[in-house]
């Protein structure tokens, strides 16, 4: 028994994912421009900001929000996002809106840009690689999304830029070299159009918040999602596109909790007998999510019964059926107590994974002692049955509606509610 106490506990020491209490500060900045001064309004990017905002606040973010930004309310909210950003470990800025660029220089549109002359692009404009350059100056980790590759609306198609006059490009942004632990990504790939789209939010954004909250998911993995989401809601017109030069990984959703579960279980279970059940409770996901479960380990005296069928080792159970599984020990096995273990694992939604341990202690089911084991196990069920509530028969019949006068202002009254049933399986909560 000791040996196997042992193995027991090295098995749950290894299954256990630990995770980490003290989550790392993580801030955002998103940014939607739509109601430009000089052409028509977007429909969708402060919509956009509105709704990432709430993704990045949902997933613990410290979230700075703006909308219809002009140069100078960018620059006094840049301020005070980086302000908050110094020593973060992860410091995020999104940016919906028009933008563009020359000769393979990103620029962000505040909404007040005219860009009528050819010297107003770096007055009027926001240098995409001076973000960046701020943002690695505070943080650990840089990440930039931007849904920012619409066409170019302005009818001047030449600035200066480096003492060079260079035409602009009229659709898309160009790929950004990154530098160490840094992300950019792109509502669709170098030089290509983004999309609006039919609904109130962009295709790119309104992937993003959706695929942003599944716990646990490295930003990488988050953003492939999100491609092929884009690729079939504009039909493989769009295809995102991201520079990623990360060797840390980032996790937008983090998630610690895992599917509730005793870790360890004492169950008797008698040979001979047929299969008996082994009243295992269901796991519970706080979050709601559907549980499945794995044998790790099968007992080597019995098989697992499902439903009259017997449990294959690798096939999946729902969590919800694990009430219902049963052990069936052959007649003649242990003449005398044995021990045996069942190990398995739950598995949540999101990768969450428990680890699962029922010991056994196999008895014989044969002559008087299996009767008066068997006769005891019975009565402890029911006991556990009376205990918890379960049998409410009648219950709703035995309870009266009853009304009560309340003086009010002489401090605590006596309510004398009687318990509305003698049955001692029913309990009040």
């Amino acid at each position: 028994m000791l040996r196997l106490c042992g193995i027991i506990a090295a098995f749950l020491f290894a299954s256990f994912t630990t995770f980490d209490a003290c989550a790392d500060r993580r801030v955002a900045f998103v940014i939607g421009n739509s109601e430009y001064r000089q052409f028509p309004a977007l429909k969708n990017p402060a919509k956009d900001a509105e709704d990432v905002s709430k993704t990045f606040r949902l997933a613990g973010f410290e979230v700075f929000v703006a909308s219809d930004l002009t140069k100078l309310q960018f620059e006094e909210q840049f301020r005070s996002y980086l302000a908050a950003a110094d020593g973060a470990e992860l410091a995020v800025v999104y940016y919906s809106g028009h933008g563009f660029q020359i000769g393979g220089e990103n620029f962000l549109i505040p909404v007040d840009a005219s860009l009528k002359q050819a010297a107003d692009i770096e007055v009027q404009a926001i240098k995409l690689n001076d973000v960046l350059e701020q943002l690695r100056s505070k943080s650990k980790i840089q990440v930039i999304i931007l849904d920012a590759c619409r066409n170019n609306p302005f009818p001047r198609k030449n600035y200066w830029l480096r003492d060079q006059l260079i035409t602009a490009g009229n659709t898309g942004l160009a790929q950004v070299r990154s530098s160490l632990n840094t992300l950019i990504a792109f509502a669709t790939e170098p030089g290509a159009a983004a999309y609006d789209g039919a609904g109130e939010l962009s295709p790119f954004s309104a992937a993003f918040s959706r695929r942003a909250l599944a716990p646990n998911q490295e930003i990488r993995t988050v953003m492939a999602a999100v491609r092929r989401d884009v690729v079939e809601a504009t039909n493989g017109l769009q295809v995102p596109w991201e520079n990623s030069s990360l060797i840390d990984e980032v996790v937008l959703m983090r998630r610690s909790n895992r599917p509730s579960l005793p870790p360890v279980l004492e169950k008797v279970v008698l040979s001979g007998v047929g299969p008996v059940d082994l009243g295992l409770p269901e796991p519970v996901d706080v979050d709601g999510g559907t549980i499945t479960l794995s044998i790790e380990r099968p007992p080597a005296l019995g098989r697992l019964m499902l439903d009259g069928k017997p449990v294959e080792l690798g096939v999946p159970i729902q969590g919800k059926d694990l009430p219902r599984l049963q052990m069936d020990v052959p007649k003649g096995v242990a003449p005398q107590e044995e021990v045996d273990m069942l190990a398995y694992a739950t598995h949540d939604n999101w990768g969450g994974q428990t680890q699962g341990i029922v010991v056994f202690r196999v008895k014989s089911g044969e002559g008087v002692q299996g009767e008066q084991i068997m006769a005891s196990l019975e009565a402890e069920q029911k006991q556990q049955v009376l205990e918890r509530g379960i049998h409410i028969t009648g219950a709703a019949e035995a309870i009266e509606n009853r009304d009560i006068d309340v003086p009010v202002g002489v401090g605590p009254v006596a309510l004398n509610l009687d318990f509305p049933t003698d049955d001692p399986a029913v309990s009040l909560k």
